[in-house]
């Protein structure tokens, strides 16, 4: 059992949080009905998001200083989420692939637009302002919501697939990047297994410590360390598995090779970097 005491940035998780989406009022962060087209009933259309990510995200970070001037397409897109996806609009969003790509790029787009409420900011990790996955609400779906509850509802219909947690990027560089295009019910099997792979590339995300003997892993892959065991032990149809075993798997090949000079080493969590995870024009360190 590991103790929640471990992860500051995941305060509180209970059974309460995940059901927040349920009677929470109005959204503290609104989405600016007025951009949605008159007609109806709305078509979702990953395009606004596409453009985001094409003229705001550089290495998998975020230029904030320019979303902050040409943020139209990112507010029109949450407005659009805002009145579509698999419970509002379900003819839109028959498959399980179709729904997944919705969560992830809904999370996504709505971690931006939670920090542009407080940009300029070094962190959205810290005690001074709201906690960034439970304290904002939004409406998605036709419903106001949380963080962690799109969080859940991304786990329960993708099938529990542990790889979307790789793919959602949360404000700090000590978590996922952001990839340069949505994610899409047709290429979404790829671009999980990228997400994944380029996730365990990255040294805020995972490091390996030979003087201890430890592998130093991300918080939310000990935190939901069952989610991937069950996921990997129904993909690979085994009995029995250890995240050793997982982490290997979804590895690049280069990591892989210096996984495997670890075995039998325990997982511990990795310090977080809780700074913002943004793109300067200055240069951006990008090894801790």
């Amino acid at each position: 059992m590991i103790s929640m005491n471990l992860f500051p940035g995941w305060r509180g998780l209970t059974i309460f949080t995940l059901a927040v989406c349920a009677g929470c009022g109005e959204p503290s962060v609104r989405p600016s009905m007025a951009l949605l087209p008159p007609n109806r009933p709305l078509t979702y259309t990953d395009g606004d998001w596409a453009q985001v990510l094409a003229s705001h995200v550089r290495e998998g970070l975020v230029d904030y200083d320019a979303l902050l001037t040409q943020r139209e397409p990112l507010e029109r897109y949450y407005a659009l989420v805002s009145e579509t996806g698999p419970t509002r609009t379900p003819d839109q969003f028959a498959s399980r692939t179709a729904k997944t790509a919705y969560w992830i790029n809904a999370y996504n787009a709505l971690v931006l637009r939670a920090v542009l409420e407080h940009y300029p900011v070094s962190t959205m990790y810290d005690l001074a302002l709201p906690r960034l996955e439970y304290d904002y609400t939004f409406r998605v779906d036709g419903k106001v919501c949380n963080l962690v509850t799109i969080e859940a509802r991304m786990l329960e219909d993708s099938a529990q697939d542990a790889r979307t947690l790789l793919a959602t990027s949360r404000a700090a560089l000590g978590t996922p990047r952001l990839m340069s295009e949505p994610f899409r019910a047709d290429t979404l099997e790829n671009q999980l297994t990228q997400a994944a792979a380029d996730a365990f590339d990255d040294p805020y995300l995972l490091q390996i410590d030979h003087t201890t003997k430890t592998i130093l892993v991300w918080q939310a892959v000990l935190v939901h360390q069952q989610d991937f065991l069950t996921y990997w032990r129904l993909r690979r149809r085994v009995s029995s598995i250890y995240l050793y075993n997982v982490v290997l798997d979804m590895a690049s090949g280069t990591r892989r090779r210096a996984l495997q000079s670890a075995v039998g080493y325990r997982f511990r969590q990795i310090p977080f970097e809780r700074k913002l995870n943004a793109w300067t024009r200055s240069g951006q360190q990008i090894a801790p």
